[in-house]
């Protein structure tokens, strides 16, 4: 049974690896140097509580750190799990990928559904963007600097409190927050409204689409598409039925149509959970797409010297 295992796994990852070239990446922009920056890890400190004392429910969060000078830019790390399940562990390896770039993670956990209902998540978010606010001195965090990375409803959640026009009818939050430097999205279910009788989606927003449709709009990033919005990049399997692969192209549509820096990644073999799982090339273009949207001003004189 073991050896029949193995062979299966090793099939799978052979197979993985041969298909990896299968993709299409739309408005895809040269690589930066900023690419090969390798930094060692300085720290990860665990299970830090970033809501408020009188929050509904007290929410943790890992800080990792890497070891280099100066300010760092920051990346707002979210789970996914249909906004009512799974972890913040899902997330560790790419939150140690980005680390390892430079970039300061910060890998929260958020309230689930049922029990909390939109927008619990959305505030949740907006509690992680005012715990590094806060902060910020104390670990070298870059609040000009803050981007938004998440996967499934992570992602979902990462590009609404970067796009969500007025945070203040949703979030409630007595500082201003860190505004969003660029987002990455794997698996976005970026449009809810083209979502009706799902009981994953209905459990997060508490009813159907037609029992509440202006609620579904609200929770719709694709619905606070403007022209402010900051630079997304997307990546999606083609064989996603879970999420249709509908959701990040009509999203990336209507983000060019903005105008707004976008790029799209499509694997023409993968699901859900093997674009999650084997996500590589997609996870190295994204990093080079932050890199890109967080350069800092000296940098970019220094490539027009």
């Amino acid at each position: 049974m073991i050896t029949r295992r193995l062979l299966i796994t090793s099939i799978i990852l052979t197979v993985a690896t041969t298909l990896s070239g299968c993709y299409t990446h739309l408005n895809e922009r040269p690589e930066t140097s900023a690419s090969a920056d390798d930094y060692p890890i300085d720290r990860v400190i665990e299970n830090i509580v970033y809501s408020v004392t009188d929050w509904p429910q007290q929410l943790t969060a890992d800080l990792y750190l890497p070891q280099k000078p100066g300010l760092h830019p920051v990346v707002l790390m979210v789970h996914g799990g249909g906004w009512a399940k799974r972890s913040r562990d899902d997330m560790a390896g790419i939150s140690r990928k980005l680390a390892r770039h430079g970039y300061a993670v910060f890998n929260v956990s958020y309230r689930f559904a049922p029990r909390y209902t939109y927008p619990a998540q959305l505030q949740d978010m907006a509690q992680a963007l005012q715990w590094i606010a806060q902060n910020a001195e104390d670990y070298d965090l870059d609040t000009e600097r803050v981007n938004a990375w998440g996967y499934s409803a992570g992602a979902h959640l990462a590009a609404l409190i970067a796009s969500i026009d007025k945070p203040g009818i949703a979030v409630d939050t007595t500082s201003s927050l860190p505004r969003i430097r660029s987002v990455v999205a794997g698996g976005i279910p970026s449009d809810l409204r083209k979502y009706s009788g799902s009981p994953i989606v209905m459990r997060f927003m508490g009813g159907d689409r037609h029992e509440m449709p202006e609620r579904y709009a609200d929770a719709s990033p694709a619905y606070h598409v403007s022209s402010d919005d900051p630079p997304v990049f997307l990546y999606h399997g083609e064989l996603d039925f879970l999420v249709t692969k509908d959701q990040a192209t009509d999203y990336y549509e209507a983000l060019t149509a903005a105008n707004i820096d976008a790029e799209l990644y499509l694997h023409g073999w993968r699901e859900h959970m093997t674009m999650f799982l084997f996500g590589g090339d997609a996870e190295k273009r994204a990093i080079h797409f932050l890199n890109r949207n967080n350069r800092t001003e000296q940098l970019l004189a220094a490539d027009q010297n």
